[in-house]
């Protein structure tokens, strides 16, 4: 479950150490088969599940939906056997976060059976991962979960599967859940776009993950797909509706969806949708309170590309079917850090403001820093708008870069071109996935190269992906590296030997392992043998082999700061 959850998150643009417990409930009370927790030798025991039964039992009673009167006997006991074992992870949930360490969020699944236990499944994120996420605030509507965002989702997913995969034979013998990242992911931003439904209004089952999916990639005369929907209940008192359809739209009809798409605007009108169907056109009311999160925008941004927001925060952003983590505003800190490394003198503020400015631009853009910018616009002029060396306002940046070409500008801050047409030499660094203006930069930086000529790219996509040109790693502090080699021969050093403890660490390290000398690769590598060396003395049966780490010839002193 650890895997798979580490490379879902990874699909989804999350670096996270997730913690799992799975814990053995008997299936009748008094039965003599032991409660039983997993992982043996961590941090929580099965005597800290005293008294689980009766807080459950409690946790029973207290739920209104247990008066609930159904006309089946088979459905009320379905039903019942839900509330009783939603019960149950409330109140494994409760020991877990009382025994575990502050800042941990954890999430119970469901139970499956096995053999005389009913198995539950438990996993913890650290709060970061959540907090530096998106994510919606309300948890229930309608009596319904509520998933709040994508990593909850990728939570809620890996969690069905290792539930599916304990129903199946010899349930726990193999070493996978049957997962895929990508579907994952999928399932994610699926279950964030249903729970968006729902929070608007919609409790019915609905088509809407898939139908974006659709008419994003559909081509209207030629022309990919670009414009916005509201979605919203149509009786919503937050929203002011210009034009109502007389037969709404279904979701499932891609075509004419496509069609309306074209009516529908960024900053204007956008189609109104609950989920189901496009009912007219409208817009969102200035005074719409965020607290309700009843109203969300989506937004197709071109060629299989749509995202969904609410109030202004990106949720998910979705290509082709495949969900992830919108990119995040370019950190000033990166900006700067990039600079500081290729030039010798710039000026930081200046950049700063161009570079946010540039990053506004609604069809994608390019701004060029060099170091020789003024020879460049020189070498460029009959291709390029060439201008006395010049401080652009922000406002005027905005203007610029709604024209074909880049911005050329000097580390000081000073434009001397736009509109500038960039040469370049073929690269095998090129990315055939991205699009022209990605690889004419990668061109004209390896030509900045071979020319000795210190230049930083900031490069726009049309779909809002924003990148830094280089690319070079960021650096990271000794103490933060030496810190996380303490931490391994810390754990190492356990006795007995604690596998969970010394792999968390060990994880931790093998992320970060290009930082690592030569002589602390050596020492990782035989922290790792020793390892397993006391796991076999221990009675372990079976050993499971990591591709010994290695030095990369690229680490230098550079990449590390005091």
């Amino acid at each position: 479950m650890e895997i798979a959850l580490r490379s879902s998150l990874e699909a989804l643009g999350v670096s996270a150490e997730p913690t799992v417990f799975l814990i053995g409930l008997p299936r009748k009370k008094g039965s003599g088969h032991p409660l039983c927790v997993e992982p043996e030798d961590g941090l929580i025991v099965p005597a800290d599940f005293d008294g689980l039964f009766d807080r459950a039992a409690e946790l029973y009673r207290q739920n209104g939906e247990t008066t609930t009167e159904f006309s089946s006997p088979g459905v009320r006991e379905k039903r019942h056997q839900e509330l009783r074992h939603r019960a149950y992870t409330t109140a494994i949930g409760e020991v877990l976060e009382g025994k575990l360490r502050p800042g941990l969020r954890l999430v119970v699944g469901l139970p499956a059976p096995v053999e005389q236990h009913l198995v539950f499944a438990a996993i913890g994120l650290p709060d970061r991962v959540h907090h530096s996420t998106p994510h919606l605030l309300t948890t229930t509507a309608g009596g319904h979960p509520v998933t709040p965002s994508l990593v909850h989702g990728a939570v809620d997913e890996i969690l069905r599967l290792s539930r599916r995969a304990l129903y199946e034979p010899h349930a726990g013998s193999g070493l996978s859940i049957g997962h895929d990242p990508a579907d994952v992911a999928r399932a994610a931003g699926r279950a964030l776009t249903r729970s968006a439904t729902l929070l608007a209004g919609n409790d019915t089952w609905t088509d809407l993950f898939d139908g974006l999916n659709r008419v994003s990639t559909t081509r209207y005369e030629t022309r990919v797909g670009v414009g916005s929907l509201l979605l919203a209940d149509a009786r919503s008192e937050h929203i002011d509706r210009s034009v109502t359809l007389r037969s709404p739209v279904p979701v499932s009809e891609t075509r004419t969806l496509r069609k309306l798409l074209e009516t529908s605007s960024f900053h204007g009108e956008s189609l109104l949708t609950d989920g189901n169907e496009v009912y007219g056109f409208g817009r969102q009311r200035p005074d719409y309170p965020e607290t309700s999160e009843s109203v969300f925008q989506v937004v197709v941004l071109g060629d299989g590309i749509w995202e969904l927001s609410h109030a202004g925060v990106r949720l998910v952003t979705v290509q082709f079917g495949a969900a992830r983590l919108p990119d995040q505003p370019l950190p000033p800190e990166r900006l700067d850090d990039l600079c500081g490394r290729v030039f010798q003198q710039y000026d930081g503020g200046a950049l700063w403001d161009l570079a946010t400015a540039a990053s506004r631009a609604a069809h994608g853009t390019m701004l060029v820093i060099s170091e020789r910018a003024a020879e460049e616009a020189a070498r460029l002029e009959s291709q390029a708008l060439t201008i006395e060396p010049t401080r652009l306002d922000q406002e005027f940046v905005g203007k610029v870069t709604g024209i074909d070409g880049a911005v050329l500008v000097d580390p000081s801050g000073y434009c001397h071109a736009i509109g500038v047409i960039l040469d370049g030499t073929a690269t095998s660094e090129g990315d055939r996935s991205r699009g022209a203006r990605y690889n004419s930069a990668v061109k004209y930086l390896a030509h900045a190269r071979d020319a000795r000529m210190p230049t930083v790219i900031l490069l726009v996509s049309e779909d809002g992906m924003i990148n830094l040109l280089p690319d070079l790693r960021p650096r990271m502090r000794r103490s933060e590296r030496d810190a996380l080699l303490a931490a391994l021969r810390e754990a190492a050093a356990i006795d007995p030997v604690h596998p969970e403890e010394f792999y968390k660490a060990y994880r931790r390290i093998e992320a970060k392992a290009f930082y690592l000398s030569p002589d602390q690769i050596s020492e990782v590598n035989a922290l790792m043998d020793d390892h397993w060396e006391r796991r076999m003395a221990d009675g372990a049966n079976v050993r499971t082999f990591e591709h010994p780490l290695r030095a990369d010839p690229e680490m230098t002193e550079e990449y590390l700061i005091d």
